[in-house]
């Protein structure tokens, strides 16, 4: 097994990595993941979101870990990269503030409780109907990390996975759940606007 420090050029890194080396990969993560957060909360201003795109960033270079070896400038690439998470990240949260805006707007007249009530019984049931559309695996570790608190290394000690494949499943999980919901939402909104 090899060892690699924080002084481990990123090019050797990015090269191990390509050849499926987690303790590169773990390295770089290390090596990058303060600045890649830096950059991202420079941006967005959010320490979630921020966490989320470092996450994102991350993640994607493991997923696409096949094509390393063709980057010849691995920090470039991972800035690179950064900023793509970034600029995707403002687009929706845009999009979704403007949504909100323009449904509070519709709905500001006839908001009370009831409605209200009514309004989060059924966002608990789509969000609830999202969790239920995972595979078996990824709802597991949904559940454990979101509705029990668990963290990486617990769910990967409970269900034998490492914690970095925790954290892939919990992303994708996250990603799905996310855009059912984000679907879903605007569905209800709309059918709100429609009887009001």
């Amino acid at each position: 097994m090899s060892t690699y420090s924080s002084s481990t050029d990123s090019a050797v890194l990015f090269a191990a990595i390509a050849q499926n080396d987690e303790t590169a990969f773990e390295a770089l993560f290390r090596k990058y993941r303060s600045n890649v957060y830096a950059v991202a909360f420079k941006w967005v201003k959010s320490v979630y979101l921020s966490e989320e795109i470092t996450q994102d960033v991350f993640i994607s270079i493991w997923v696409s870990r096949a094509r390393l070896n063709m980057v010849k400038d691995p920090q470039a690439y991972l800035y690179a990269s950064v900023f793509n998470k970034v600029s995707r990240c403002m687009k929706k949260e845009s999009n979704k503030a403007r949504i909100m805006q323009a449904y509070q707007q519709q709905t500001k007249e006839y908001s009370n409780e009831t409605d209200e009530s009514i309004c989060a019984n059924d966002t608990n049931k789509v969000i609830n109907h999202a969790i239920d559309q995972l595979p078996a695996h990824k709802k597991r570790i949904f559940k454990l990390s979101r509705q029990h608190g668990q963290g990486y290394d617990a769910i990967g000690q409970l269900l034998q996975l490492s914690p970095h494949t925790v954290k892939s499943h919990l992303t994708k999980a996250v990603k799905s759940v996310r855009h059912y919901v984000q679907g879903h939402s605007l569905l209800l909104a709309s059918l709100l606007l429609l009887l009001f």
